[in-house]
């Protein structure tokens, strides 16, 4: 089934220990009409991935070495089942991070600086929408 194909799309979360931020972003792909899945573990957001497409997968790293460790095995996955885009929502500037988009194909990857992210991810989902005409989000 291609993007095309579906009616929304569909968004997964994982978000670090004690992070407000990333529920407000889900809160806004909610109600801008996507499917989204909060993850309560790398694991439980890697199983997401692996049972369907996911066009975009936020994971806030703030503090969460589980969640880094998360983002940097997902180059391991087949690209099948890597999200189209990926947004990072930081605290701190991280080189590390930057040389993730070299790394992990097939998926957009995006990082954003707290407390900035939300704009940033409003960018994310305008290219979203601008790449599937059939499934316009009113962004």
């Amino acid at each position: 089934m291609t993007v095309e194909d579906r009616t929304i799309f569909r968004s997964v979360i994982l978000a670090a220990e004690n992070a407000p931020a990333v529920f407000r972003a889900g809160e806004l792909l909610n109600d801008l009409g996507h499917e989204v899945a909060t993850a309560e573990s790398a694991g439980d957001a890697m199983a997401l991935l692996q049972r369907d497409q996911t066009d975009l997968l936020v994971v806030d790293v703030s503090n969460s070495a589980s969640n880094r460790d998360f983002v940097n095995r997902l180059m391991e996955i087949p690209e099948g089942q890597r999200p189209r885009q990926l947004a990072i929502f930081s605290d701190v500037a991280d080189s590390s991070l930057r040389g993730l988009r070299k790394k992990i194909t097939h998926s957009k990857v995006h990082i954003f600086l707290k407390p900035l992210h939300i704009h940033g991810l409003l960018q994310v989902l305008r290219s979203l929408d601008a790449e599937s005409p059939a499934m316009s989000t009113g962004v």
